[in-house]
């Protein structure tokens, strides 16, 4: 790990620690019990270490895509951020709820940012899709994650709007097939499609 890794390491890991902290201080201030919250923030810093360190790998920093690697490394401090916000606004605004709303406006977000960014992600085993079949295969990977990212840039308008109606059984449903299942099918299709190919010479 580079010097320059070692200190996002360190930023990231002291930013959820900090929320971390804020949160159980909070509770004992205010004698809540401990809840969900604080389990969140807390699995956040460890999984904050492990992706990090993960994502110093050779393998990733060759061939993962430069600004997906660097939201990689930041997003669970970026995401327990915005957990902590939806979670204040109700306290310092009594009677508005905002967290469903802030949820689906900022994964959607996240999907359309992964999305955009599909393309120039080569094969590697953190970032991206990582589906197994497709760690020896770089034309079906590229293929895959092309697709994956009209698919994913679709998912992410879907969230965005869902506040707009709240109708989650067609919402949640369609971002699952085009973010999960059309990128799936599509690429064992290319793998038996390879693999028949090879098969008949």
């Amino acid at each position: 790990m580079n010097q320059k890794n070692r200190r996002t390491l360190f930023i990231t890991t002291m930013l959820c620690t900090a929320l971390f902290t804020l949160t159980v201080v909070s509770k004992n201030l205010t004698s809540r019990a401990v809840d969900i919250s604080v389990w969140l923030y807390g699995t956040a810093v460890l999984v904050n270490i492990i992706l990090n360190i993960a994502l110093s790998s050779k393998a990733v920093s060759e061939n993962g895509a430069k600004k997906l690697i660097t939201l990689s490394r930041w997003i669970m401090p970026v995401t327990v951020s915005a957990f902590f916000i939806a979670q204040v606004y109700p306290a310092v605004f009594e009677g508005q709820r905002i967290m469903d709303t802030f949820v689906y406006v900022f994964l959607g977000i996240l999907f359309m940012i992964c999305g955009n960014y599909f393309p120039k992600n080569h094969r590697n085993p953190y970032v991206g899709l990582k589906f197994p079949w497709l760690l020896h295969d770089e034309e079906s990977w590229h293929k895959t994650h092309r697709l994956g990212s009209y698919t994913w840039l679709l998912s992410g308008m879907l969230m965005i709007v869902h506040p707009l109606h709240h109708v989650s059984y067609i919402t949640i449903p369609l971002v699952i097939a085009l973010s999960g299942a059309v990128p799936l099918l599509y690429s064992l299709f290319l793998f038996y499609k390879n693999l028949k190919s090879r098969n008949a010479r």
